[in-house]
């Protein structure tokens, strides 16, 4: 194995219903410490880490936030079970993404068409970030927390300001091609890079109105993932359905790298150090590579079944918060020791004690390691093409103040009367009302991606490429089976076999 320093961290991935979690050093065994499925049946879209390394948050098609601990303990979900708190969910979700600064905060964003931010301390949902028409594919927080980005099926890119709420940039993609993935530079505050269906990447700063630098049409099939390097922001990296990982230099239009599988890539996480590339595929696989080295894969881990596609990847941090892992409560190996507010996170809920999250012991939905889920369904894209626009919006200011405590001026006092129960804010998102009640619009998706020619490459002409493509609403991942074009519908999902999990070591 070719994992140097820093030590080794567990890679968090996703598959069907279920998320695992590995151990890549190369130690003997099956690397596969923690098999669960927060709800069987159900897809899973997105995986992340917290800042402990203890607890890894998930999200899909089972329109929750799971919230599970390393050792195998559920620590249950958000929004709360059993609770109506008008918080309930009624949507796929296809991103979630902590805050850079802490764990308090996480994003979801899905078929809902709304960005929505949690208070992990107190399990409510405090801002709805709106603008989108259509299902969100990516939400993310940059390096300093005062934007968040998020992208949809119709190709727009939007900016929320977190301290005001307001929306600070409506970009469209130059080409209106679908958005599929997004990421912030960790580096770079204004810095982050776009790509979806007509395979093109582009670079943007922020500030401007333009993309910095586009690789027209880099993938021939849609671009299922992209990543800043952690350690540079000038280094750039996109996975696939063409079955290629490109590596770019932000300060050239030419891609620096291009490095071939066998099967179509699906999801793609750079580790800490910046060097080492995870790369899940549609067929069950993590493929590593290291981008200093040859452009080879290093390691292959068999992760999931053949029929299954990595949906998700996620290392751990090189620099965790650091807890007491033996002893500590469920909160403080979610949140930390020391919970703060952002400064620029204003919080608009009262001051309450908060309680410790409920730790289940018993574990039914968890599986033995080693373990595989459900097939997945082949996955599709549409794409189109058109003109840039782009416009700035301004901050709302039409904002209604609760009511506001008076001075007691002398004399009698009145009957005390109890605050109403919920708040009319006229501001675009509705930001300080918890109990704003979201009303979804599911798009309904009617074609699929099917890829009618494996053998094309890169040399196709671009006027030959896919131009209907397009993904069920619930994912933006491809499985396709080892045979062929077969289609394995997420409807038609049937238990599989125990598969083991294997590192296969491609170094000499």
């Amino acid at each position: 194995m070719n994992f140097a320093d820093p030590s080794v961290a567990l890679l968090a991935a996703s598959g069907g219903d279920t998320v695992k979690l590995f151990d890549v050093s190369g130690k003997p065994g099956d690397p596969c410490t923690l098999s669960y499925t927060p709800s069987p049946g159900t897809q899973v879209n997105s995986v992340k880490w917290n800042h402990t390394n203890l607890v890894v948050a998930s999200a899909g098609d089972d329109k929750k936030i799971s919230l599970w601990r390393k050792n195998g303990q559920s620590m249950g979900t958000i929004p709360v079970a059993g609770t109506d708190s008008g918080d309930n969910i009624e949507e796929s979700i296809l991103a979630i993404s902590f805050s850079n600064k802490v764990s308090r905060y996480i994003c979801t964003g899905g078929s809902g068409q709304v960005v929505r931010i949690w208070d992990l301390q107190r399990k409510r949902c405090i801002k709805w970030l709106r603008g989108h028409t259509n299902t969100i594919t990516g939400a993310m927080y940059n390096c300093k927390d005062e934007h968040l980005a998020s992208i949809s099926l119709s190709g727009d890119l939007i900016l929320h300001n977190l301290a005001s709420g307001a929306r600070t940039a409506e970009l469209k993609d130059p080409n209106e091609q679908v958005l599929r993935v997004l990421d912030y530079s960790r580096i770079s505050r204004h810095l982050l890079a776009t790509a979806g269906d007509d395979g093109t990447v582009h670079l943007w700063d922020t500030t401007g109105r333009s993309p910095k630098v586009s690789w027209l049409k880099q993938h021939s099939a849609p671009t299922a993932g992209i990543s800043f390097s952690p350690s540079s922001d000038k280094i750039i990296a996109s996975i696939g359905l063409d079955k290629k990982l490109y590596t770019y230099d932000s300060g050239s239009r030419r891609p620096s790298s291009c490095i071939s599988y066998e099967a179509p890539f699906s999801s793609l996480a750079f580790r800490d150090d910046g060097w080492v590339l995870a790369a899940g595929t549609s067929t069950g696989r993590v493929v590593f590579y290291d981008v200093r080295g040859k452009p080879e894969p290093f390691t292959v881990l068999r992760a999931y079944s053949s029929s299954e596609a990595v949906t998700s990847l996620c290392w751990q941090r090189s620099k965790p918060v650091l807890v007491n892992e033996s002893s500590c409560t469920a909160e403080t190996a979610l949140l930390g020791d020391a919970v703060e507010d952002s400064i620029l996170m204003p919080d608009p809920l009262p001051s309450v004690t908060s309680s410790s999250l409920s730790l289940s012991t018993a574990v039914p939905s968890s599986r033995n390691p080693g373990r595989s889920g459900p097939s997945l369904e082949t996955s599709s894209v549409a794409a189109t093409s058109s003109g840039f626009t782009s416009s700035m919006l301004h901050a709302s200011s039409a904002e209604e103040t609760p009511h506001r405590t008076h001075l007691w001026p002398g004399g009698p006092l009145s009957r005390l009367h109890a605050p109403r129960s919920s708040y009319n804010f006229k501001d675009e998102m509705e930001v300080f009302s918890p109990l704003v009640d979201v009303q979804p619009i599911t798009p309904t998706l009617d074609k699929f991606w099917d890829d009618p020619d494996r053998s094309k490459k890169e040399h196709l002409q671009l006027d030959k490429k896919p131009s209907s493509l397009l993904f069920p609403p619930s994912t933006r991942r491809f499985p396709f089976s080892k045979d062929g074009g077969i289609d394995h519908p997420i409807f038609d999902w049937k238990p599989s076999s125990t598969s083991e999990q294997v590192l296969i070591s491609l170094s000499p």
